[in-house]
């Protein structure tokens, strides 16, 4: 099915992964050795602001370090689902480099739902502080 996909939609048929998330369901192509650096492309550049928020949940479940600056300038993006995707990606990654952004988000981002994952995001990150210092 994946393949037939990817065909359709003029994609390379090779290594895939799939995401699923709150809002769809994406297959992204997985390139190897490029997978992370496609996503924070896609995540950066795409004009689908659907494909930015799959781009930042993929990097969130695989809890790629490399992406934490960008997602973190996700935070800001003018697509609530981007925001969306990004905080839980952040909440996933646990990293204490995401604290202020978060923090911020979830005090004054202009959608309930991202100021609630981005809280979210908050307690996952301190509660994996706290359980790495005992």
């Amino acid at each position: 099915m994946a393949s037939d996909i990817q065909r359709k939609n003029g994609m390379p048929v090779g290594n895939t992964v799939q995401i699923a998330s709150a809002e769809s369901i994406t297959i992204l192509n997985m390139p190897e050795g490029k997978s992370v650096d496609q996503l924070i492309h896609e995540l950066k550049e795409d004009s689908d602001e659907m494909i930015r928020s799959a781009a930042a949940t993929a990097l969130g479940r695989i809890k790629s370090e490399k992406s934490i600056d960008h997602l973190i300038q996700a935070l800001n993006d003018k697509h609530v689902y981007v925001r969306h995707g990004a905080a839980w990606a952040l909440g996933e990654i646990k990293s204490e480099k995401a604290i202020s952004a978060l923090y911020r988000a979830a005090l004054a981002d202009n959608d309930k739902l991202a100021r609630g994952i981005a809280a979210e995001a908050l307690w996952k990150i301190q509660r994996d502080l706290q359980t790495s210092t005992c």
